[in-house]
């Protein structure tokens, strides 16, 4: 399920530009236009070290089974929309969207070191804000948990023209990290884990806590995660 919650609508947009078939025309301009065009090099605004952020709801189908749809739409949209909010204000943007998660960068126009604490500012801002909005708008058993994963590096930016729409893309090994981290939230139970890259960019860091090695998904070696969130409300939840 994919929500139409931001401006990047991009399944959508590669579905319509799927079904499209170019014109003899345009498809004679096309291939005079890629002579001795670069694949992997046009079109990029270039590489940056950014802070890349993964959220993801952790008891989402519970959540989708217990609910009517679009009740459900309506609390997915209002979290996300809180979300957003604070991302921005911490100089972040969300870059893509799912159903039950998000990506969000750092670093546009800041140094990586202000990226990082930046992010990390974000994931505790938006914990905070959901343990409130547990406390006061739902039932003791229906609280909402979201795993929470940062990592910085050097990726790509630049920008896709999908459908009518311009829409940011960040890519590069760092985003494919943070997505692991975020995962291992569910098997390190707590709710907030950031690389040692991260760590140690940070202006105060948390002190007493946890440092582990895990071993993610693709990463050849051990990687070493800090846990700076908490546990879960119900551990089957996870």
């Amino acid at each position: 399920m994919q929500l139409k919650l931001f401006s990047g609508k991009v399944s959508k947009s590669l579905r319509v530009g799927m079904r499209k078939r170019p014109s003899k025309s345009m498809t004679s301009n096309t291939h005079s236009t890629i002579s001795g065009w670069d694949l992997w090099s046009d079109g990029a605004d270039g590489e940056k070290e950014m802070a890349l952020l993964f959220l993801d709801i952790r008891n989402f189908t519970p959540l989708v089974e217990g609910h009517l749809a679009h009740n459900v739409i309506h609390i997915i949209k209002k979290l996300f929309t809180s979300f957003q909010a604070i991302i921005q204000a911490h100089h972040g943007r969300i870059i893509e969207t799912t159903g039950d998660g998000f990506y969000a960068a750092f670093g546009f126009d800041r140094h990586v070191k202000d990226a990082a604490n930046d992010a990390v500012r974000s994931g505790v801002a938006i914990l905070r804000s959901l343990e409130l909005r547990n406390e006061t708008s739902f039932e003791s058993g229906n609280k909402i948990e979201v795993g929470i994963g940062i990592h910085a590096g050097k990726v790509a930016t630049g920008s896709i023209n999908l459908g009518e729409e311009n829409h940011t893309v960040v890519m590069g090994y760092p985003v494919n990290i943070a997505s692991r981290i975020q995962a291992a939230t569910k098997e390190l139970n707590n709710n907030f884990l950031v690389s040692s890259t991260v760590f140690q960019l940070l202006n105060s860091p948390p002190s007493n806590k946890e440092c582990v090695h895990v071993n993610l998904k693709g990463v050849k070696n051990a990687f070493p995660l800090h846990l700076i969130g908490k546990r879960y409300y119900d551990d089957c939840l996870i």
